[in-house]
């Protein structure tokens, strides 16, 4: 009986000796990277494999230096990157690249797993606009910017010394390439460019904010990228401590393509869902776990924006402040005709309006203002583009009959109205409406429109692409500076478009502008006080506490500050009254002053005359 519980005892000790420690997963520093990383400790946990998570670990030099020194046991490689880290040429052939790999790797003690199914290269990538505008259309191209290009990119892209910065700019002959921004932050990459502060940029294909800011992707033209397809890089000790390993991460060979990745890291950067979220619900898509629990999304935040509203401009400064203010809610764009009629129906809780929609017309002289939104800070500008035909005679607004304006309620179909009839022309001209610009245009290439009215800013994708067909021209709005105008409308500012902003533009236009802001609905309590009567809106809308109301004015990031003209939400207008005006005060005011002084001098007097002893 002594000898069994000394074995027993023995054989507790060995189990608890040879207790494995957990597999330590790596991963780099962006957003797929940590997908990745996560979607693979979850199935080994799920596999009852103790994990050590460092998500992430650093970038691509700190991690394969700790996977080779047993510092981690697995992370997320690529091929074409696995290949310039040892010094070798890039491959664009996939096959090829992985095979080379494999066993170049094998000495170093390192097994790659077989791909998980999609290739995330490198591109370069700039706003969609400027790159029509300079027609660039291939990394060759940018020889056209001058006299420098200014690129946002990566600490470790301006590192890598096969497929980096320094390697680009030798294999291209690009000489003049300033590094204007380098940050570890891909939103910050990313704004500096929709900022304009950029040209160009380096980016991923697989990255959710190339299609959502509408971004140019340069054709590689001389093939200088490898291609990038991402496995599973183990330690073979790691592998033969859990012999399930290799049949655990075998389940996703192949299973995601290019599209899903995209898809999720869309999810975490534009609408600020967790990433271990999404990781787990891919698995469970794909029933590599159980679904344990009810997976909850937090709820939507809409934002309404007008069908003419650029993914690459408004609509993305408009995203990247929500997402500041609102961490971890979901963020859909709704695009619209009538982004006003969203919000006041309770469909959105923000939209991007222009001054025009916080009016409207009435048989009064002066149009009236609508109480049920209000303003939280600048986007940007739009003006008045009236476009025709170049072999047309029409030479002024006040000649064309039939004008297209857009959608029924859109900023470009108000607007026109309100011209039109402060003009004293609204009975003259037929306003013609189209949801699409296509069939507009396609109206005044046949000659059935005389001319298109657009509010867009200028440099806008889609009118930069019609003016760049040489079959269009630009016409002035300098009836606008006569009568009382800028009185009866003073939302409607002067403006100019700039000469050369399109081509067949070599002179400045003249027209007016608007501004672009950011709107939600205004409280209850102030459209019923003293505010004054306004459209009824839905009671399904939560209007912005004044703290999100600042924080959104201030994520907006522009020194621009609220026109005047515009309702603006209260918090943003109030002022600290002064509590005295020590400046030149009035006879009264310093006699007064001067008997309170006397008093506190006579009432101490008293004091000390008590404290004398008898």
């Amino acid at each position: 009986m002594r000898k069994l519980f000394i074995y027993l005892a023995l054989s507790l000790i060995v189990m608890g000796c040879s207790k494995k420690e957990p597999l330590h997963i790596g991963s780099k520093d962006f957003t797929e990277q940590h997908i990745l990383a996560e979607m693979i400790a979850q199935l080994l946990e799920y596999e009852k494999i103790p994990v050590k998570r460092s998500i992430p670990y650093g970038d691509t030099f700190s991690n394969l230096e700790a996977i080779k020194n047993g510092e981690l046991d697995l992370y997320v490689e690529y091929n074409g990157t696995g290949l310039i880290m040892l010094g070798q040429p890039p491959i664009s052939n996939g096959d090829k690249a992985f095979s080379e790999v494999k066993k170049l790797f094998k000495p170093l003690g390192l097994e790659w797993m077989d791909r998980l199914g999609f290739s995330n290269d490198y591109v370069l990538l700039m706003r969609r606009d400027r790159a029509l505008s300079l027609k660039i259309h291939k990394i060759s191209d940018l020889v056209k910017i001058q006299p420098n290009i200014r690129m946002a990119m990566e600490p470790e892209f301006l590192e890598r010394p096969l497929d980096g910065l320094a390697a680009l700019l030798r294999r291209y002959g690009l000489n003049h390439v300033v590094s204007s921004v380098v940050d570890n932050n891909k939103a910050v990459i990313y704004q500096a460019l929709l900022d304009g502060k950029v040209d160009v940029t380096e980016g991923f294909s697989t990255e959710g904010r190339i299609e959502d800011f509408g971004l140019a992707v340069l054709e590689d033209d001389l093939a200088f990228f490898p291609v990038y397809e991402p496995s599973p890089l183990v330690r073979k000790d790691t592998l033969q401590r859990y012999p399930k390993l290799r049949s655990v991460l075998q389940q996703l060979a192949g299973l995601i393509d290019t599209t899903s990745m995209r898809q999720m890291n869309r999810e975490v950067e534009l609408e600020g869902q967790d990433y271990q979220m999404v990781a787990k619900e891919f698995l469970i898509k794909h029933q590599l776990i159980e679904k344990q629990l009810q997976s909850i999304k937090s709820d939507k935040l809409v934002l309404a924006t007008g069908l003419l509203n650029e993914l690459g401009g408004s609509i993305s400064q408009g995203v990247r402040a929500i997402r500041k203010t609102f961490p971890g809610r979901r963020i859909k764009v709704l695009q619209t005709a009538d982004p006003l009629q969203a919000l006041i129906d309770g469909k959105a809780r923000l939209g991007i309006l222009s001054a025009e929609s916080f009016f409207q017309m009435t048989d009064d002289v002066l149009p009236v203002q609508n109480q049920s939104v209000e303003a939280v800070g600048v986007i940007g500008t739009r003006m008045a583009h009236i476009v025709t035909r170049q072999d047309s005679p029409i030479t002024t607004l006040k000649e064309i009959k039939k004008l297209g304006v857009g959608a029924q309620n859109s900023a470009s179909d108000r607007t026109a109205k309100m011209v039109l009839t402060a003009l004293g022309w609204r009975n003259r001209i037929t306003l013609i409406h189209h949801d699409k610009l296509a069939r507009q245009l396609d109206a005044l290439n046949q000659q059935k429109l005389d001319g298109l009215f657009l509010m867009v800013p200028p440099g806008h994708e889609q009118l930069t692409m019609i003016m760049n067909q040489g079959r269009f021209k630009l016409l002035s709005l300098k009836a606008w500076q006569e009568g009382n105008h800028l009185i009866r409308y003073p939302f409607f500012r002067l403006a100019r478009i700039p000469a050369n902003t399109y081509e067949q533009q070599p002179e400045l236009v003249e027209t007016i502008s608007t501004q672009m802001v950011l709107a939600g609905p205004t409280p209850v309590t102030e459209i019923i006080g003293d505010r004054g009567p306004a459209t009824v809106i839905s009671t399904n809308v939560q209007p912005l506490a004044d703290p999100l109301t600042l924080q959104l004015n201030k994520a907006l990031s522009t020194s621009e500050k609220l026109d005047p003209a515009i309702p603006a939400a209260e918090i943003l207008t109030q002022r600290t009254k002064p509590l005295s005006n020590p400046i030149n005060p009035s006879a009264i005011e310093s006699l007064f002053n001067l008997l309170i002084i006397l008093m506190i001098i006579f009432f101490f007097y008293l004091f000390l005359r008590e404290e004398k002893p008898v």
